[in-house]
């Protein structure tokens, strides 16, 4: 619906506005409301209460005067004066006997005179809520024998909510305007990551392996968005960098025998001696059918499945030490792994350790930590260690040619240790001092 996410951002931030201001107005003009009732019922009860006791001063002492009545309704009307409102002593048949307004009535079936006939102080809110009732018990020889009954408009505090709710809106309407504005720069600032990444991703799917996002030291979640985009970028290039180097690499490696090959044949085609070239026909066929099965065997690699399962060291490491001549120098524990892969990747180890050892020593041992392979051969020098696991890397190309090496081996291993949840390391001392290839296991938790 939205084209952009900044309009539904803005929409919701306005919203949020709305709704704060439209609690405001409520909450206030009731807190206003109710706090103005308060103090006017209490004036009223106070002022009723004034007069009651004026009342019962007199009643208890003698019969009402009218010096006395004249005193009280000349305190009853100033008091209504001051209230804007009426005053009314009620006698207990409900009748108006003194009034500030002089209407004379009967109010007994009003609720609140009613109640204060009956001892106790009653309160009405008129029926549109525009005026207050109080009634208060009047008291003479300790029984009720009336009410002063007071009323007063509610008009002021309409006026005041009409006041306090217009200047509310201008108010309301200025925050409205720079809430607006607010949200909308708000939205432009939370989106502008968002943008930046929508960006990145584009350009990276259109091939430009190099795009980054600007490095960042914020903690928020757009933040780890984008270093995780970068290290994405970072793996995809890295992906995409090894794919050239390995396609460069199998080209190079097929091309050599297929040379041959082309050589071989031109020569039988001269007349040269059929046996021999045929051996070598042989021999560089072999070589290529290796090196395209260890090239299946790595694409394969990247959807294989690894079935675990405990694993007697001791009988499967003197099985294969048997089948490929090495010394076994230890064999205890159990593992939980997948034979089949583990036994896939000690033979590769087992085989390269009696190449560079025809006439030499091969050991191998292991634990429940670490299996490992030795040899007293021809040693590798520290500058070709790190590089050592890279596909197609040999030590010596011409010697591991001439063996019928094809620098897949070491490569498949590691990315069998992986899978197994290993490290495949190789260390050695230097050039005739032998190697030794470790498979460290990494502690399960």
């Amino acid at each position: 619906m939205f084209s952009s996410l900044r309009v539904p951002l803005a929409l919701a931030f306005f919203g949020v506005i709305v709704l704060t201001l439209t609690l405001a107005e409520t909450v206030m003009l009731q807190s206003v409301r109710e706090t103005y009732i308060g103090n006017a019922r209490q004036a009223l009860e106070r002022d009723c209460g004034f007069v009651a006791n004026l009342m019962r001063r007199h009643m208890d002492q003698v019969l009402l005067t009218p010096a006395a009545r004249k005193m009280i309704t000349d305190e009853m009307a100033q008091l209504s004066l001051n209230m804007s409102g009426r005053m009314s002593v009620v006698n207990w048949r409900g009748e108006v006997l003194e009034d500030s307004t002089h209407r004379k009535e009967n109010v007994a079936d009003r609720p609140e005179v009613d109640a204060a006939l009956h001892g106790q102080v009653g309160i009405r809110l008129g029926e549109s809520q525009d005026a207050l009732f109080v009634a208060v018990p009047m008291r003479a020889h300790q029984q009720v024998v009336g009410a002063i009954y007071a009323s007063r408009s509610l008009s002021e505090l309409q006026l005041t909510l009409v006041d306090l709710r217009i200047r509310f809106y201008e108010l309301a309407l200025a925050a409205l305007l720079g809430g607006t504005l607010l949200s909308l720069g708000l939205a432009r600032w939370l989106t502008l990551p968002l943008r930046r990444l929508t960006r990145a991703v584009e350009r990276l799917g259109e091939g430009h392996l190099q795009e980054r996002l600007p490095p960042s030291r914020q903690r928020d979640e757009t933040a780890i968005l984008g270093r995780a985009f970068n290290q994405m970028a970072d793996s995809l290039e890295q992906q995409q960098q090894s794919l050239k180097r390995f396609v460069s690499d199998a080209s190079h490696e097929l091309k050599t025998p297929l040379a041959s090959l082309r050589s071989l044949i031109e020569a039988l085609e001269a007349g040269a001696p059929r046996e021999q070239f045929l051996a070598m026909i042989h021999r560089d066929l072999d070589r290529m059918e290796r090196l395209v099965k260890e090239l299946l065997e790595l694409a394969r690699l990247e959807h294989v499945r690894f079935e675990s399962r405990p694993l007697e060291l001791k009988p499967f490491l003197e099985e294969l030490a048997e089948e490929h001549g090495a010394e076994l120098v230890e064999a205890s524990g159990m593992l939980q792994t997948d034979p089949e892969r583990l036994a896939q990747i000690l033979i590769n180890l087992l085989v390269n350790a009696r190449r560079a050892a025809p006439e030499g020593l091969v050991r191998l041992g292991g634990n429940s930590q670490q299996i490992w392979v030795e040899d007293n051969g021809i040693g590798i020098a520290s500058e070709h260690l790190p590089r050592l696991f890279d596909r197609f890397y040999r030590v010596d190309s011409g010697r591991a040619r001439e063996q019928g090496g094809t620098g897949l081996g070491l490569a498949i291993s590691k990315l069998l240790a992986e899978g197994l949840g290993a490290t495949l390391s190789a260390h050695s001392q230097g050039p005739g001092k032998g190697a030794r290839f470790c498979l460290e296991f990494r502690t399960r938790t």
